[in-house]
């Protein structure tokens, strides 16, 4: 009888110990799997960033050709690098999606050199009342001037200096949007109580660059910033019917203005095109690769000309004696002034010749020989990249439960891209 407990005692014990290593072994599993999934995703986003980063290559490739044959000057995608795989011929590799998006960022018009009218027209056409227009204006042209003050008393820089932080304004170009929270005058029209961006000012972003440059793209300027440099609705119109009409009629002709001579004889005379050419100058090319659920997405800013030029930091008033600024009493229309910095030339020096973040140069760079000869370590890159941005892909929204399926809120704020109305003459 003992011998038979003993050895139920026995088989139990192995009983548990074998629950035991299973459960354990089911533990190391799934530790494993994670790991061995996070590699994976990790594998799959470097591959798919060095995609991205081939793709971009390709197009600036194609856009480089294009405008090497088509006299020096790129206008619109229509032009042929709208698809590089194409352009080129030969498709991207098996089992990759790839989709490239243009934005024109001479599109729109360059901030820095508006005339305190230009901003009055822009933001009237934008559908600001033209009272408002003028005073956003006036504190606009305030902030990044070094010989004007606003005449509005909220824009003053006695206004700025008795807030709760004071500050001084910054008297050069601004550099980022969100200067415009500290704008008087400006900060009340275009944010709402809760700081969120009101329907004017997000449209006013979409017309307006930061960067400077000679002049606007009309190939790719919006009807908001045609109207607001003269224009009409129905020369607006005219612009819109030709644009959709260009490679229909004559097989050969490109959809788009290879000269602003074609505009001036469209609408008519007595219309100041000055602001306007028929070339990109600036913009942002994105790449976004996919595989499977995998997803990389890259964005440059590639200056295709080298008069591009981003505003410089702003000097310390306190000891620099330019910044001083001496009331003229006037209301006249004021050129905004400030320094900017201009975009080096394409050739680069550097230590690492890769003009794309992230890469680094090989350590044998410039020790490597062919013929007895040491290898460069320059390299004639055609454009220049301002800026860079990158999106691994967000995960995927949560799906709400079936019971619930909620209406799609409607809209109570009309659209920032709301068709804008027409100009008229400003009211002295």
């Amino acid at each position: 009888m003992n011998v038979k407990k003993r050895r139920g005692s026995v088989i139990i014990v192995v009983l548990v110990l074998i629950t035991l290593a299973s459960l354990l072994l089911g533990r190391f599993m799934e530790d494993n799997s994670l790991e061995l999934a996070i590699a994976t995703r990790e594998a799959d986003r470097r591959r798919l960033r060095a995609d991205a980063q081939s793709e971009l290559e390709l197009a600036l490739a194609v856009i480089a050709e294009i405008r090497s044959i088509d006299l020096n000057k790129i206008h619109a995608p229509a032009q042929g690098y709208d698809d590089p795989h194409a352009y080129a011929g030969f498709p991207a590799r098996d089992g990759l999606e790839v989709k490239f998006d243009y934005e024109d960022e001479t599109a729109k018009l360059p901030l820095s050199v508006l005339s305190k009218n230009d901003i009055i027209q822009l933001l009237y056409s934008l559908g600001m009342e033209q009272r408002d227009a003028e005073r956003a204006a006036d504190a606009i042209v305030a902030w990044q001037s070094k010989s004007y003050e606003s005449i509005e008393e909220e824009a003053a820089d006695a206004a700025y200096q008795r807030s709760t932080l004071s500050f001084r304004p910054a008297r050069r170009p601004i550099r980022s949007f969100e200067e415009f929270r500290s704008i008087g005058v400006a900060k009340e029209l275009f944010f709402d109580e809760q700081g969120h961006p009101t329907p004017i000012f997000l449209a006013f972003k979409d017309c307006v660059s930061l960067y400077t440059f000679p002049q606007a793209n009309i190939n790719t300027a919006s009807d908001a910033v045609l109207l607001s440099q003269g224009l009409d609705e129905n020369q607006v119109n005219l612009i819109r019917e030709r644009q959709a009409e260009i490679g229909k009629r004559i097989v050969g002709t490109p959809p788009y203005f290879r000269v602003t001579s074609e505009v001036r004889q469209l609408v008519g005379g007595g219309v100041n095109m000055a602001k306007f050419d028929d070339e990109v100058i600036l913009m942002w090319v994105r790449v976004t690769v996919k595989e499977g659920l995998s997803k990389c997405r890259v964005s440059a800013l590639v200056a295709i000309r080298e008069d591009v030029a981003y505003p410089s930091a702003a000097a310390n008033p306190d000891t620099d004696p330019s910044i001083g600024l001496s009331r003229t009493g006037t209301t006249a229309a004021a050129k905004t002034t400030g320094t900017s910095t201009a975009v080096p030339r394409s050739t680069t020096t550097n230590t690492s010749p890769y003009l794309t973040p992230g890469i680094e140069a090989p350590a044998t760079l410039g020790q490597s020989t062919m013929s007895g000869r040491v290898a460069s370590k320059t390299i004639a890159y055609p454009f220049q990249i301002l800026a860079w941005e990158e999106d691994n892909g967000a995960p995927p929204a949560p799906k709400p439960p079936d019971d619930s399926a909620a209406p799609a809120p409607t809209p109570t704020e009309p659209s920032a891209t709301s068709a804008p109305r027409a100009t008229k003459p400003l009211t002295k």
